[in-house]
């Protein structure tokens, strides 16, 4: 079985690249005009961003490996004023993401109570022990898979038949967003008809909260860095455009994660897709024979 990686609010199959096919000859920083980049001087130009979104590509091992040593190398910058959080925690998950990260539950309870993704022990649990580690703040950002369900099979509106303690959760209520957006625009294309009428929005509902829930825990002597899927801020789109609304002058960084054939140079489709591209060489051999599959919004 291949790893699944949600573009488009569906399931794609993706090789894996093994954990120790992480490194120099397989892995290639770039910035947004193409040009190599080492990691410090991504260190430096970022420790002073209020918040960064890292693109993922789900089940990449060299992508995963990349959050932890983003997170750790912050923290040795940031200290106490570095936040951290993911898509892959819903918000009412806090509570027990909260226990965890305060030492207060075990590992074993964690994953047993915590609803977390089924690829968590092997590619998210180094991330969220930054936090535990060094007493940080850990922020589940996502809407929880009921309310995106919701708005996939029956349309935003339906939010507003809920109880007013639950619409305070959620992003402003009637929902809208800008259909006009490329990545909600080409939604219904890129998936070839297989979704409803309401796919894209709930994909927007699910930037807009993943935006809501980073501002509501984000101050301007902070620097929150944030890990979901690479097409919830490529191209400056996403979460990215959530958060430039309400905070124009603040420093927001995007980090895509791209595979290619090759890393020597960064392809022409990849160019601009972030203010930085984490590139990985593809590899023909999968990590192991497990599956990856995300909080997919209609489930």
């Amino acid at each position: 079985m291949s790893y699944k990686h949600l573009l488009f609010g569906l399931f794609l199959f993706i090789g894996a690249v093994s954990t120790a096919q992480d490194q120099g000859e397989f892995t290639q920083l770039f910035d947004k005009d193409g040009e190599k980049v080492e990691f410090d001087a991504l260190i430096d130009d970022i420790q002073d961003a209020q918040i960064i979104l890292f693109g993922e590509l789900h089940g990449v091992a060299a992508t995963h490996n990349m959050e932890q040593k983003l997170a750790q190398k912050l923290f040795e910058t940031r200290g106490d004023r570095l936040i951290l959080g993911g898509e892959m925690w819903e918000f009412d998950q806090q509570i027990i993401v909260n226990e965890y990260v305060s030492g207060l539950i075990t590992d074993k309870q964690f994953i047993n109570d915590g609803r977390l993704w089924p690829n968590f022990s092997r590619d998210y649990q180094a991330f969220i022990d930054v936090a535990r580690n060094n007493n940080l703040p850990f922020v589940a950002t996502n809407i929880p898979r009921r309310y995106a369900s919701v708005v996939y099979y029956e349309g935003p509106d339906k939010l507003l038949e809920f109880e007013k303690a639950t619409q305070k959760l959620l992003p402003k209520l009637p929902f809208t967003f800008d259909e006009d957006l490329p990545i909600y625009a080409e939604i219904a294309d890129q998936v070839g008809g297989h979704g409803t009428k309401y796919l894209a929005a709930a994909q927007a509902i699910k930037d807009a909260t993943m935006a809501m829930y980073i501002l509501n825990n984000t101050k301007k002597k902070n620097t929150f860095l944030h890990i979901h899927g690479e097409y919830h801020s490529k191209e400056f789109q996403g979460i990215y455009n959530y958060i430039a609304q309400e905070k124009s002058k603040w420093k927001v960084v995007s980090i895509s994660c791209v595979m290619q054939k090759d890393i020597e140079k960064l392809e022409d489709d990849n160019l601009s897709r972030a203010n930085y591209i984490f590139a990985v060489k593809e590899q023909p051999e999968k990590a192991d024979n497990d599956s990856v599959e995300e909080h997919n919004p209609h489930k």
